[in-house]
C-alpha cells in the first residue's frame, strides 16, 4: 500500500489514531499551554480590531484535539470580545469532546474534499455545542475572524517518493509519480538519486482550502517544518505513542507525523503571508521567558515560585531546539496588515 493511503487509514480510518485515541495522552504540544493560549488571545484581539469588531468573530481550531487551545483562548479574552466569539473546534471524532458519543467521520482533516453534498456552512446544523465551543468534523466556510491550525498539517497524509516512484510502507518502490507530484518535487524538493522525498502537495491543498474558508481575517498554521535549501537529508516521518517517539505503526495505535514544507504551503494559499519561528512570534505577542527578580523570593515567596514556573514553561515554548523552532505561518485576507502589530516588521 502506498505510504499516503496507509497513513490516512492509520490516522483517520474507522479505527484510526485520531478516531479512537486522545492525542493529548500521547504527546505534548504548544496548544496545551496557557501561555500559548494567552498569546493567541492577544492575536485574536488584534485581528478583531483590524476587522472593525464584527458582530460575530469566528475562532476556529482545525485539529482541535480536546479543545484545550480554544478553551484557553476563550478564558484569556476580554469579556466583550468573548461575547461575540463563535468558537468552532474541527476534529475527526465526536469522542474528542464530552458531547454525545455519536461516531465521528474523517471528513476534511485528512486533506481530502468532503464533497459537494457535505454541509460546509458555519450554522449550527452540523455542530454540537459543548461549553461554548461548537464541534464539527468538517471545516466551516464564510468565516470572519481567526483560523488556527496547530500541528495539524504534519498529520495530513502525504506520499513518500524516491527516484520517480511512490514508496510503500516498507519503502519499496510502487507506481511512477503522477505529473503533478513530479512537478511539485522539481519545484519544491529537487533531490538526487536514492533520496527520499516527502511529497507535500496534499498539505498544500489542505492549507489552501483552510485559508479559503476565510472571507476576512487571518489563518495561522503552527508546525514543525523546513524551507527550500534547508530540506532534511533523511525522512522526518516518525511516530508518537504514550509520550514516546516510536517508529511509525499503521494499526491506529500511533500518531504518525512528518514535517511540513512551509514555503510550499504558503505559496499554495496564494495570499499575503508572514513566516516566523515560534520564539520570535511569541515575543511579538508579549510572551517572554523572563525570570522573576530574586527580591520577590523574600517579599512574595509563593508569587516567586509561580513566576519561576511560568518562566520555565515559556522557556520550553521558546527554546530554539524544541517548540521554539516551530514555524508560524500567518496568511490573511480582507484586512489591512498595518492594523495588526503582529504583522509589522521588527524594528
Amino acid at each position: 500500500m502506498r505510504w499516503r493511503d496507509a497513513m490516512r487509514t492509520a490516522l483517520y480510518g474507522p479505527d484510526g489514531f485520531f478516531v479512537r485515541e486522545r492525542p493529548a495522552d500521547h504527546f505534548r504540544t504548544s496548544a496545551q499551554s496557557p501561555h500559548f493560549a494567552r498569546a493567541i488571545a492577544v492575536l485574536a484581539a488584534d485581528v478583531d480590531r483590524a476587522l472593525g469588531s464584527p458582530e460575530v468573530f469566528d475562532l476556529v481550531d482545525v485539529g482541535a484535539g480536546r479543545g484545550e487551545l480554544l478553551h484557553g483562548v476563550l478564558a484569556a479574552l476580554d469579556a466583550p470580545l468573548r461575547a461575540r466569539v463563535r468558537a468552532v473546534a474541527v476534529e475527526v471524532s465526536a469522542r474528542a469532546h464530552d458531547a454525545a458519543e455519536s461516531p465521528g467521520e474523517a471528513v476534511g482533516l485528512d486533506g481530502t474534499d468532503p464533497g459537494p453534498d457535505t454541509d460546509r456552512g458555519p450554522g449550527p446544523a452540523a455542530d454540537a455545542a459543548v461549553h461554548g465551543v461548537m464541534w464539527r468534523t468538517d471545516l466551516p466556510r464564510g468565516l470572519t475572524g481567526l483560523l488556527l491550525a496547530t500541528e495539524w498539517l504534519d498529520n495530513v497524509p502525504l506520499d513518500l517518493a524516491r527516484d520517480g516512484s511512490y514508496l510503500d510502507t516498507d519503502l519499496n518502490p510502487g507506481g511512477p509519480l503522477d505529473v503533478a507530484d513530479a512537478a511539485w518535487i522539481e519545484r519544491w524538493w529537487p533531490a538526487g538519486p536514492d533520496a527520499i522525498v516527502e511529497v507535500g502537495r496534499s498539505r498544500d491543498k489542505a492549507w489552501a482550502d483552510a485559508v479559503g474558508a476565510l472571507d476576512a481575517g487571518l489563518a495561522l498554521a503552527v508546525d514543525y517544518g523546513h524551507r527550500l535549501g534547508e530540506r532534511p537529508l533523511l525522512p522526518t516521518v516518525t511516530g508518537f505513542r504514550d509520550g514516546r517517539e516510536v517508529p511509525p505503526a499503521f494499526d491506529g495505535s500511533t500518531d504518525i507525523t512528518c514535517h511540513v514544507a512551509v514555503d510550499s504551503v504558503a505559496a499554495a494559499a496564494g495570499t499575503d503571508s508572514l513566516l516566523l519561528d515560534q520564539r520570535t512570534a511569541l515575543h511579538r505577542l508579549g510572551v517572554t521567558a523572563q525570570r522573576p527578580p530574586l527580591a520577590l523570593a523574600s517579599s512574595d515567596p509563593v508569587g516567586y515560585v509561580r513566576a519561576l514556573a511560568a518562566a520555565s514553561e515559556i522557556g520550553e515554548l521558546t527554546a530554539a531546539s524544541g517548540l521554539g523552532g516551530h514555524w508560524w505561518l500567518a496568511q490573511w485576507t480582507g484586512l489591512d496588515r498595518r492594523g495588526l502589530p503582529f504583522l509589522q516588521p521588527s524594528t
